[in-house]
């Protein structure tokens, strides 16, 4: 009915869902109301709001706006160092792996279980150490055996020389001298009987063939008696010492090789007894009572080298357990680069350890940073030793601590919190709010502890300064460095080297290019220096060729 009745007015009118909707002109023209409103709403907001901050802004600097502000104040301040470590034993027993390896570990102590002396810790793998015993006991032998029959034939070299000297040589000498004797007796006979036949002879009895026959036996006798003696001379002065050197020589022999085979003999032992060493050593056993530790470093997950563990590989000399004394402990910190050259030696600390807190004193600062890794970049850490006073109870290696090191202590200072300074450029600065606006102080600070910092000249004891001067004061935001004169021959030192001179021409040697030179190779060096010829000096004759 009401589409009828808008058809006979003659307006076209869209139905939906039964009822008759506006025009579309009409419907557009209220969109574009509606924006514009809205905008107009955004512009006042903004007004409003600029207004508002002006007002605050203006109101804080009258020091009549919401800034929080912190008086300065005058008390104690303690300058501390503060740090994570780790709680360890002073005093370790390490057990150390004594077999060259890499050796496997067969059986292993659970971590951190609390064992007796004389309890098996550790087996390692000796099945490669019983072979080596067992072929080493095989050259052992032999080696005694050798060492035996050196000794024997020692022996027999020595007895060779005594019998010699003591008995052959004498018996010789006795046998020459009874020929010697034999055959002066023949001569003197022959000599006898040769005087016989010749007188016997002049009286006729005897014929001259007699006398010849005794003549010869009178010269057998002779070489007879020459022949013994000599051989006697022989003997003394060629076949004794010929025969007692030849023999001298054997024994010395005998005696350097019994030597030998008695070194070589202490060696195979030595290597035996090593090898037996090194076999007992596979088993590792507790020295006294205690809780054990695995030798791992619990601090770098980078460890290098085998980790302890059961079936793992260790070398030789490697630490594989920890026996500490828990009655004697200790805590480990790596102290930045930027705070170590506070501590020294005997500093007290305050360790917080889980919902416990002891006393302690630093007993050593290393001289050298820890060995650091990738993942700590160029970071440069100095391990710190804080002794726990007593003899704490319930603690481990491996807890964490959190160390407290008083560096300092200052009385009745003037101190503010360290959130009040600011850097801007090369000065330090608070705001002080004054009756007056907001006044920008310069500052010359003392210590701090990270949370309040101590003021030496700047400021005055009840003054109150900004706590946010970032967000309370526009001009803070501006923290760029302030251009101020430098002093070169301050900051850079002096120099026979003028700034600007390049290489040699700046002591006056012949300039080898750089800014000076000239586009065509022929401008001077700085303060008229060398100047390098151009080409057409260069070229002489014309022909347009550089030649010698």
């Amino acid at each position: 009915m009401n589409a009828m009745t808008a058809e006979h007015r003659g307006v076209s009118t869209p139905i939906q869902n039964g009822f008759a909707t506006r025009p579309g002109r009409r419907r557009g023209r209220g969109w574009l109301t509606w924006a514009i409103s809205f905008l107009v709403f955004l512009g006042l907001g903004g007004v409003l709001f600029y207004g508002g901050y002006s007002f605050y802004a203006s109101e804080g600097a009258e020091g009549a706006g919401p800034l929080l502000t912190m008086p300065v104040k005058k008390a104690d301040l303690l300058i501390t160092v503060t740090e994570d470590g780790n709680v360890e034993s002073a005093m370790n027993i390490e057990l150390k792996c004594k077999v060259p390896g890499p050796i496997t570990i067969l059986e292993i102590v659970a971590d951190g279980s609390h064992v007796t002396e004389g309890q098996q810790l550790v087996r390692l793998d000796s099945s490669s150490l019983e072979d080596s015993v067992l072929a080493q006991e095989i050259v052992k032998a032999k080696a005694l055996a050798a060492k035996i029959t050196s000794e024997k034939d020692f022996a027999a070299a020595k007895i060779a020389v005594d019998e010699y000297e003591q008995g052959t040589f004498p018996q010789e000498m006795e046998e020459y001298d009874a020929d010697i004797t034999v055959a002066r007796q023949d001569l003197s006979t022959a000599r006898n009987q040769l005087l016989y036949s010749q007188k016997m002879h002049r009286k006729g009895y005897v014929t001259a063939l007699d006398v010849e026959s005794k003549e010869f036996a009178v010269e057998q006798a002779q070489l007879r008696l020459k022949v013994a003696e000599r051989k006697k001379t022989v003997l003394e002065k060629f076949t004794r010492l010929r025969t007692l050197e030849d023999l001298t020589s054997k024994r010395d022999s005998a005696a350097a090789l019994l030597e030998s085979d008695l070194a070589a003999l202490k060696n195979e032992s030595n290597k035996l007894q090593r090898l037996e060493d090194q076999l007992k050593e596979c088993t590792i056993v507790a020295p006294q009572d205690g809780m054990v530790v695995y030798a791992n470093d619990r601090t770098n997950p980078f460890q290098q080298g085998p980790k302890i563990d059961l079936g793992a590989q260790v070398n030789q000399f490697q630490a594989i357990l920890r026996l500490p004394d828990l009655k004697n402990m200790q805590v480990k910190a790596l102290v930045h680069e930027t705070k170590v050259d506070q501590l020294r030696p005997g500093m007290r600390a305050r360790i917080k350890i889980q919902d416990n807190e002891f006393q302690g004193a630093i007993t050593s600062i290393s001289n050298q940073p820890e060995a650091g890794n990738w993942f700590q970049g160029n970071v440069k850490e100095y391990a710190t030793l804080i002794k726990i006073d007593g003899e704490p109870e319930d603690l481990k290696p491996g807890m964490t601590a959190e160390i407290e090191i008083l560096v300092q202590e200052k009385k009745d200072v003037l101190q503010v919190p360290v959130q009040c300074v600011l850097e801007s450029g090369n000065r330090l600065r608070a705001y002080v709010k004054t009756p007056g606006g907001i006044e920008a102080r310069d500052l010359v600070l003392g210590g701090t502890n990270d949370t309040v910092i101590e003021i030496v000249d700047g400021l005055k004891e009840g003054e109150l300064v900004l706590l946010h001067p970032r967000a309370d004061v526009p001009d803070a935001k501006d923290t760029s460095a302030e251009t101020e004169a430098v002093d070169v021959g301050k900051r850079y030192g002096t120099s026979q080297v003028k700034p600007g001179a390049v290489g040699p021409a700046a002591a006056g040697g012949p300039a080898t290019g750089g800014p000076a030179a000239a586009q065509d190779g022929g401008a001077a060096g700085p303060a008229g220096g060398f100047k390098l010829p151009t080409f057409k000096e260069l070229d002489k004759d014309g022909d347009g060729k550089l030649t010698r």
